[in-house]
């Protein structure tokens, strides 16, 4: 992660701390505002590292009250009576959100890459894996399709999943944390970003960070007896530092809503219906029986895959049915 200039608001932000910080306690201006990345949040603590020496050791912090900072977020802190205090937070280049009821939950901040990890079990939904490349779309994130546990048997069924949404341009690698297949590649795909992953509880998510940092092991789950829904392993974000670039390992999801303003802007989230969708013979098509519908006769030529219709359709329901 290279050294990054302050920008103007920044500075502006800084000055303001450092002037209310001086009016409020004659003897603050001798605490010096540093930069910071949060790495982790636990309540109103965090961890936070220096973002010109990733590597180092991450400082406990507490945040004002004020503050709501998430992992990925570039924040100002400052020493007060030997504690850490995030008094300001950067803005935010991108954000990775859900939506939960009328409210959208930030889970990750300043994301490039969205890692979108499925394998054989649990069972993968296709439903799951399109919200959250609509997510990515929406937000302007980079998604990579990563097929996990590649070396064992029921992968022929991921590929079909895989493979159809690499047809619309988004990349996929297969790789196995067990064996290391495919690790190096996933490496190379992380370098010079700030990627999250994203998937399934069991997918194996921190068995691949496991892979790439081996000096900083994530928890490890196994699968339940009862059902072969993964249990959950991880249960906060994590952000972990690459020479440069960083990887933030995400809780594992079973659903997931996709934040958007309105209908108009979840349709934005499918790249292979947006420009057809302009096609069709009326302005409120509702893409299921309306005449004309460029979508349906899309679908119904091989044009583009039903099943992306059909989890446009299932995400547009839903969205409607929320209170």
């Amino acid at each position: 992660m290279g050294k990054r200039r302050l920008s103007l608001q920044q500075e502006r932000r800084i000055r303001a701390e450092r002037a209310r910080a001086l009016a409020a306690n004659p003897h603050a201006g001798q605490a010096e505002l540093r930069r910071g990345v949060v790495v982790a949040r636990f309540g109103k603590a965090l961890e936070v590292i220096d973002p010109d020496d990733p590597l180092a050791p991450p400082r406990r912090c507490h945040m004002r009250a004020n503050l709501e900072p998430v992992v990925g977020d570039h924040v100002l802190w400052q020493t007060e009576a030997g504690q850490g205090i995030v008094t300001a937070l950067a803005p935010r280049r991108t954000l990775l959100r859900r939506r939960e009821g009328r409210k959208a939950r930030v889970i990750a901040a300043n994301v490039d890459q969205l890692a979108i990890v499925i394998a054989a079990q649990p069972e993968p939904h296709p439903a799951l894996v399109d919200r959250l490349l609509a997510a990515a779309e929406i937000e302007h994130i980079h998604p990579l399709l990563v097929i996990n546990k590649c070396d064992l048997p029921g992968t022929r069924d991921l590929l079909e999943i895989g493979e159809s949404r690499q047809r619309l341009g988004y990349p996929l690698l297969q790789v196995s944390a067990r064996t290391g297949l495919g690790v190096d590649a996933l490496r190379a795909h992380l370098e010079a970003k700030t990627s999250v992953f994203c998937g399934q509880s069991g997918v194996g998510k921190s068995s691949l960070l496991n892979c790439l940092f081996p000096n900083a092991p994530a928890r490890v789950g196994s699968l339940s007896e009862a059902t072969p829904k993964g249990r959950h392993t991880t249960t906060v974000s994590r952000y972990y530092p690459l020479t440069t670039g960083a990887v933030i390992d995400s809780p594992g999801i079973r659903e997931f809503d996709v934040a958007c303003a309105d209908e108009s802007d979840l349709m934005q989230g499918f790249v292979d219906l947006r420009l057809l969708a302009a096609q069709c013979r009326f302005r409120n098509c509702s893409h299921r029986e309306d005449p004309g519908c460029a979508l349906v006769d899309a679908a119904a030529h091989g044009r583009i895959d039903p099943q992306r219709l059909e989890s446009f359709h299932q995400l547009r329901l839903h969205y409607r049915m929320q209170p």
